[in-house]
C-alpha cells in the first residue's frame, strides 16, 4: 500500500509488510514468498513486528500533533496573532513584514473569542427562525391532515347523496313505468 505500516509483520528474510497487504499478495500468487526478495516464507502466519508497530504509532501521533498545530504557511511558525485588517491569523514574522505594516493585531485566542461571540449572536436569530419554521411546518402539517380528513368526509357524503338520488330516481322510474303499464 506504500503507506505507514498497519499491523506490520516480519518475514524470515527480515522484510516487513502490513499484515493485510501481505495476505492480499499471497492470495493472488498462491505462493508464500517475500514480495520484495522472493525468498520463501517459513510460515503462513508471520509474527508481528512490534518495534516497527510502535515506531509507526509514534510517527502517526507526531504527525497528528503537527497537523493540529496551526503553523504559518510562509514561515512555519506558530500562529499567535490575528490581523484585524486582513481578518487572518499571522505569526510573529508576518506581523513585522511589510504586508502588515501599520495593521492592528490581537492575540489569536482573544480574536477567536470575539469571533465566537459574533457567531453566537448571529446564530441566535437563526435558531429562533428555525423554531418558528418548525412551528409553522407543524401547523401546516396539521392543516393538511385536517383538509385530507374533510375531503374524505365530503366525498363520502357526496357519494351517499348521489346513491340516494339514484335510488329515488330508480324508484320513480319504476313507478312511472308501472303507472304507464296500468294505463295501457
Amino acid at each position: 500500500c506504500q503507506d505507514v505500516f498497519k499491523d506490520p509483520v516480519l518475514l524470515s528474510c527480515s522484510h516487513s509488510f502490513c499484515k493485510e497487504c501481505l495476505k492480499n499478495c499471497w492470495r493472488v500468487g498462491n505462493e508464500r514468498q517475500c514480495p520484495f526478495c522472493r525468498k520463501q516464507s517459513r510460515t503462513d502466519d508471520p509474527p508481528c513486528n512490534l518495534v516497527l508497530k510502535n515506531l509507526c504509532g509514534t510517527f502517526l501521533q507526531q504527525r497528528e500533533q503537527r497537523a493540529s498545530e496551526d503553523l504559518c504557511s510562509l514561515h512555519s511558525k506558530k500562529l499567535r496573532l490575528f490581523c484585524l485588517d486582513h481578518q487572518q491569523p499571522v505569526c510573529l514574522v508576518c506581523r513585522d513584514s511589510e504586508k502588515h505594516t501599520g495593521h492592528r493585531f490581537r492575540p489569536i485566542d482573544e480574536a477567536a473569542q470575539q469571533h465566537k461571540k459574533k457567531l453566537q449572536e448571529t446564530l441566535e436569530p437563526l435558531k429562533e427562525k428555525l423554531e418558528l419554521k418548525k412551528k409553522v411546518q407543524e401547523e401546516f402539517d396539521q392543516t393538511a391532515e385536517h383538509m385530507k380528513v374533510q375531503h374524505q368526509h365530503t366525498e363520502r357524503l357526496i357519494k351517499e347523496q348521489f346513491k340516494k338520488l339514484h335510488q329515488f330516481l330508480a324508484e320513480e322510474e319504476e313507478a312511472r313505468l308501472a303507472a304507464l303499464r296500468e294505463e295501457e
